[in-house]
């Protein structure tokens, strides 16, 4: 029969709990929140790149892209949520919330935000797709990834150190 024996038993189980205890907020909301950072900013970046055109599109004619006031509110609006535990698993949502600056009959305290962003990514009949959300994705998806990764490795590292 094969037995296992532990020295310092006590001291492992004590950091263990300290790793259970620091779970949620130190490891996992520290790699969660830096690694939507790292897609925030992309998605920045790739909405700078966007072209704008102040003029109305047509289904012959579409514009290019959405004008210079719908592209700001959607830079000012860009931002990451609380972290939110579902059914074991915690998440943070980057998106945009609010409306824009440009007010119409239709919408009186400014267009949404969020049909705005989705206008430029999927394009509508009078304005050309410009998916700067789905480019985003593909180019920080092994790098976001990767930072969670190490953070949580470092993180549990520096636990079990002490």
């Amino acid at each position: 029969m094969a037995t296992i024996s532990f020295k310092n038993g006590d001291e492992y189980l004590g950091k263990i709990a300290k790793l259970e205890a620091a779970l949620k907020d130190e490891i996992c909301g520290a790699a969660i929140y830096g690694a939507a950072g790292i897609v925030a900013d992309e998605i920045r970046s790739q909405l700078k790149a966007v072209p704008t055109d102040e003029g109305y599109g047509t289904a012959s004619e579409p514009t290019r892209g959405p004008k210079a006031g719908q592209k700001e509110g959607l830079l000012d609006a860009l931002g990451i949520s609380s972290m939110e535990e579902k059914s074991g698993y915690y998440d943070v949502k980057i998106g945009f919330d609010g409306y824009n600056g440009i007010k119409t009959k239709r919408w009186p305290n400014g267009q949404p935000n969020q049909m705005v962003a989705r206008s430029i990514e999927r394009g509508t009949s009078w304005m050309k797709a410009n998916a700067f959300v789905k480019r985003a994705m593909a180019a920080t998806r092994k790098r976001a990834l990767e930072f969670m990764k190490h953070s949580v490795d470092e993180s549990i590292r520096k636990i079990m150190e002490k």
